[in-house]
């Protein structure tokens, strides 16, 4: 899976980044299903921890979603810290990409995230890859076809070769994190 996002990724957040993530929804949500939302959001994670045939997930994350505040100052930390702990994982890439990197392509594309299926227990052919845009631009959206899907993998390509090393991201992480520790 490649994502490419401007917020934090829920299968890399922390219960009170999340619950402030839903939280911050226009729309009220009951406690009781804001509840529901966040243990799922949590048994997503397990996917990246498992023993047996994690899933393998590829974040390029843009510059912004480290200093848009997301509750407050000691929030933001933590939530930079969790991110540091999961790209040590050998089954996570985490790239950010800077601001001074520009547009990809001299264009706005906003978030999106490729799947990718891994072969069948028989060795057998995959799933076609599918391209998910969420409420994009007032919905979620599904792009199958191969011409689009292989654009959105030309694009994540282009951002990965403007991103920071993976060993810059985690550097950039933890400064970030002192500079949200000293506002509180």
């Amino acid at each position: 899976m490649i994502c490419y996002n401007e917020h934090i990724p829920g299968l890399l957040q922390t219960d009170d980044y999340a619950e402030a993530m839903i939280g911050a929804c226009h729309v009220k949500v009951p406690e009781e299903e804001l509840e529901q939302r966040l243990e799922l959001r949590l048994k997503r994670q397990s996917l990246l921890t498992r023993k047996r045939l994690p899933l393998t997930l590829d974040v390029l994350l843009h510059e912004s979603a480290l200093y848009r505040l997301v509750g407050d100052a000691e929030l933001m930390a933590a939530q930079l810290r969790h991110l540091d702990k999961f790209a040590t994982l050998p089954n996570v890439s985490l790239r950010i990409h800077p601001y001074r990197a520009g547009l990809t392509w001299g264009i706005l594309h906003g978030p999106f995230v490729i799947l990718s299926f891994r072969p069948d227990s028989r060795g057998g052919s995959t799933e076609p890859s599918i391209v998910y845009r969420e409420g994009a631009p007032s919905s979620d959206i599904y792009i199958e076809k191969p011409d689009e899907v292989d654009r959105y993998t030309e694009l994540s390509a282009a951002i990965r070769a403007m991103a920071l090393t993976e060993t810059e991201t985690r550097d950039l992480l933890r400064q970030v994190a002192k500079e949200y520790d000293h506002e509180h």
